[in-house]
Order: C-alpha cells, then sequence, then structure tokens
C-alpha cells in the first residue's frame, strides 16, 4: 500500500480512452496516476460529493435540526467556495517526477472507498485487481479542490454524471423569478 503526501493534483479527461485520469503527484516527486472509468465515476460522485460536504463544518452546526435540502445544498457551496479561495488552480501540474511507484501505467481501480477521518480528512483507498492500492488523505481543502477537478473533468466528458453549469442569464432569471 502506497500513503500519499500530496504536493499537486490534476483530473483530465482522455478521450481516446474515454476515461479520467486522476494524477497525483507527492513533496518528494513521486507520481501516482490512477484512471476512473465512467462506471466508477457513476458510483463514486455521489459518495465523494457527499463526503466532501460531510467536512463541512456546516454538516455539524446542528446535527439534530432538520434542514431543507435546498439550505444544505447552499451551505454546501458557500463553505466549498471559502475553501476553494486559497486553491491553486493556475500553475501548471509538474509531470517531471523522479519516481513511478505504481509503474509507468496508471492503477485501474475495481474498488474506490471514501472514509470521513477525524480532523476533516477524507480518506480515499483506491485498489486494482492485481492489489496495488493507493491511499491518500484529503484536507477538507484537498477534497473540495479534488470535487472541483472532478467535476470540471466530468463535464468536458459528456458522460452526463454531473450536470452542465447553468449560463448566466438562466441563472439570473431563475433568481428573478424568486423575487
Amino acid at each position: 500500500m502506497h500513503d500519499v503526501n500530496i504536493h499537486q493534483i490534476s483530473v483530465d479527461y482522455v478521450a481516446e480512452a474515454d476515461r479520467l485520469l486522476l494524477r497525483v503527484r507527492t513533496r518528494d516527486d513521486a507520481l501516482f496516476a490512477l484512471w476512473l472509468t465512467r462506471r466508477m465515476m457513476r458510483r463514486l460522485w455521489p459518495g465523494l460529493t457527499h463526503g466532501v460536504g460531510q467536512l463541512s463544518p456546516y454538516s455539524t452546526v446542528a446535527p439534530d435540526a432538520t434542514v431543507l435540502p435546498e439550505a444544505r445544498e447552499m451551505l454546501l457551496q458557500v463553505q466549498r467556495e471559502r475553501t476553494l479561495q486559497a486553491a491553486d488552480f493556475t500553475t501548471p501540474f509538474e509531470s517531471r517526477v523522479r519516481e513511478l511507484p505504481l509503474g509507468p501505467e496508471p492503477l485501474l481501480p475495481v474498488t474506490i472507498e471514501l472514509k470521513p477521518m477525524q480532523r476533516n480528512h477524507l480518506q480515499v483507498l483506491a485498489r486494482d485487481i492485481g492489489g496495488r492500492t493507493v491511499q491518500m488523505q484529503l484536507t477538507e481543502q484537498l477534497a473540495a479542490a479534488l470535487l472541483t477537478l472532478v467535476e470540471r473533468a466530468l463535464q468536458r466528458s459528456d458522460w452526463g454524471i454531473v450536470p452542465e453549469p447553468e449560463q448566466p442569464a438562466v441563472a439570473a432569471a431563475a433568481l428573478r423569478s424568486l423575487n
């Protein structure tokens, strides 16, 4: 099993393979790469969004309170945006590394487990059919950044897993109709 000390993350849709390529570069210049298929993402996406939402302090403010789904989504979106303010989405991913612990081919996971941990961390454990395993501990900020990167890649994939972003005119019209 490989524990990953994350320095950079990238998620790209690779049209030729019809897969997402998740790459994680560690602080000691190792590269871990995982292929994420459409089938895996259809199963993983709800758990990932829920897991990132569980890291939000808003999820524990009033655990016994009944919160309207719309209000909960708004609170989680505000928290996600606040968390992402410190994220850097402009620095290019550095693909030159000194080590490929999984070998030259990306891991093709057959299982991915998500588990909320203490201190607002999300554990991601990916395992392929040959037993290769990668484990990552994501802070609230890293989890929110990963969710954003995966969401962007899924929108480029045209797999229909996440809704397309609303156009500003449509969103403005929807807000006006609420007033």
